[in-house]
């Protein structure tokens, strides 16, 4: 593929300021006052359930009742919400009202005994007024906590307008006009979950036979006029990650302590620009999916920037999400467990239009039906549940799911691992005819290196959480500089089999995340430092991702500048006779 601009990381442009995630501290208050408002309610709730049984003076406790425990659920309620503006008077109003339910509730349980002759009735009055005593001031003491988060600025939520986002009420795709017969492919080309391609470049989708077993007609789908992101009239990044990390605690022993941790990212930075395809490859378990994840904050990140066209992503408000939501999709890894068995490929398509407030079902409908459609599939599908289609057309409903909401961009997690090859080659066709006509950016993660070198403009390699090399398809494939690149490589069959191609082996496992070596993180495998007599700077210093040769290529290594083609076929030529027996088995 002709290969875009390669940028290097750059400060990127922020629009505007989102709303941040609400710290623990603050979550926590929420939910114990709100956990107030429960209780009580449900208090009320049995006390009116046992005096209706025994009726017993019910006209005259329902009243007094319903005029106490209303307000508090109100007030509750109310001033959790309050909060959301992070004004410092709405802190002062919910530590205010959470000490006058305490001091209410502990006057209560101090003076109750004195008005109640029944010891029993006493102690059990008291045990059940003593939760809520606690829970507001533990409330009281976490939002005290957190009091820095509450900065007096105004912050209005983000809108679908604000954030660029494409209209959902809208059709995805619109028929074009009749085509001439001599320019309209042949219906015996087509296949269930296969379209062929229309004159423009467009997928076509096969039409149901009717009744009197006709061929189908193909009719020809063109996608509507799409705007480009803004980002790219400036030039600018689409996406920007800068210094991302994701670690994941280790607890253990009786009090669930945390004993280690998982440095599933650990600092990461790549642009990627308005229509291109960026690849991630590396082996298992280093970290290419929870980097996608963490990208468009399925899953939070533990420390860095990811910008999304100018909006700061990270920690940001489950709110303020949802609109930037239609913009960011992902293609899941597995067909199979990625959908759920009991529900309709139109509830399952259908689900993020409703989670964007598109209550319209028929509108919701047929914009599923044409998510269908351009993919390849019957409109009709939408009323199957998953067992009843094949692996390829599963994966295209994937790809119809994420294409729904409009997005512009896409994070593609390996999804072609799962399929046969002559499925893989139809799923990655659609991907590149999707990225042309809806004007698509991919972050696509695979481990097919031959497919990586097909379908991208741009890749990075990754080892245990880190970037060890980036730079076009050219400059990654015609002069590798990392020594773990090279030997990937190697790895790649070829096409003749009578061609036989020497593999560089790596020797040993890879590390474990939870503790990953000093230094350079591929120096326990490295067969160029073993060349090079295990020089200490690669135990000691961990390698900057530095440019190298052409702009765009970057090299996580020290000693990139020995790599050569004779340093690479004398370390293939010195592999071990098992090694080389066991390769050339294979």
């Amino acid at each position: 593929m002709t290969a875009a601009a390669t940028p290097s990381v750059a400060e990127p442009t922020v629009k505007r300021k989102l709303r941040r995630r609400p710290p623990a501290a603050i979550r926590n208050g929420r939910a114990l006052m709100i956990a107030i408002a429960g209780y009580v309610a449900a208090g009320l709730f049995i006390l009116l359930l046992g005096l209706v049984i025994g009726a017993r003076g019910v006209s005259g406790i329902i009243l007094p009742a319903l005029a106490v425990v209303v307000p508090i659920v109100v007030l509750c309620i109310l001033t959790v919400r309050l909060t959301r503006t992070r004004q410092v008077w709405a802190l002062a109003l919910v530590v205010g009202w959470a000490a006058v339910v305490a001091v209410a509730v502990g006057f209560l349980i101090a003076t109750m005994a004195s008005r109640q002759p029944d010891a029993n009735a006493t102690f059990f009055a008291q045990l059940l007024l003593t939760p809520p005593f606690f829970l507001a001031v533990a409330s009281a003491w976490h939002f005290l906590r957190g009091a820095r988060w509450f900065n007096g600025e105004w912050e209005h939520p983000l809108k679908a307008d604000e954030s660029g986002a494409r209209p959902i009420s809208a059709p995805l795709v619109v028929s074009a006009p009749p085509a001439p017969a001599d320019s309209v492919p042949s219906a015996a080309h087509a296949t269930a979950g296969t379209a062929p391609l229309a004159a423009a470049g467009a997928p076509a989708a096969p039409v149901a036979p009717g009744m009197d077993g006709h061929e189908p007609e193909i009719r020809p789908i063109v996608a509507p006029e799409v705007a480009a992101p803004a980002s790219a009239e400036a030039g600018r990044p689409l996406v920007s990650v800068q210094g991302l990390k994701k670690h994941f605690p280790i607890y253990g022993g009786v009090l669930r302590r945390q004993i280690g941790t998982v440095y599933a990212v650990d600092g990461v930075d790549f642009d990627i620009m308005p229509g291109e395809t960026f690849s991630l490859v590396g082996e298992s378990g280093c970290g290419k999916t929870t980097l996608g994840r963490t990208v468009i904050q399925l899953t939070p990140s533990t420390d860095g920037r990811v910008v999304f066209d100018g909006y700061e992503l990270a920690d940001v408000d489950p709110e303020d999400m949802r609109p930037l939501r239609r913009r960011m999709q992902i293609i899941f890894q597995d067909p199979f467990g990625s959908l759920n068995p009991r529900m309709p490929i139109s509830d399952i398509i259908g689900e993020g239009l409703l989670a964007q407030g598109l209550t319209d079902r028929q509108a919701r409908d047929k914009r599923t039906e044409d998510a269908l459609e351009l993919v390849g599939l019957r409109r009709e599908y939408t009323r199957r549940y998953p067992h009843e289609f094949s692996g390829g057309q599963r994966q295209r409903i994937g790809v119809a799911r994420a294409l729904a909401l409009g997005p512009d961009f896409i994070v593609a997690d390996e999804p072609v691992s799962a399929l046969d090859v002559s499925i893989q080659s139809q799923v990655l066709n659609l991907l590149l005819d999707l990225k042309r006509d809806l004007k698509l950016t991919y972050l696509f993660i695979s481990h097919n290196l031959s497919v990586v070198q097909y379908f991208s403009d741009r890749v990075a390699v990754m080892y245990l959480g880190k970037i060890a090399e980036i730079g076009t398809v050219d400059q990654l494939y015609a002069d590798p500089r990392h020594p773990y690149t090279v030997a990937l490589l190697s790895a790649i069959p070829e096409a003749d089999p009578r061609r036989r191609r020497k593999r560089l082996v790596l020797k040993g496992d890879v590390p474990s995340p939870a503790a990953p070596p000093s230094g350079c993180r591929f120096h326990t495998r490295c067969w160029l430092r073993e060349r090079l007599g295990n020089p200490e700077r690669c135990t000691t210093e961990d390698p900057a991702l530095r440019t190298f040769g052409e702009e765009g290529h970057r090299v996580a290594c020290h000693f990139a500048e020995d790599i050569s083609q004779t340093t690479v076929e004398q370390a293939t030529a010195e592999a071990p006779a098992v090694v080389a027996a066991a390769v050339e088995g294979e």
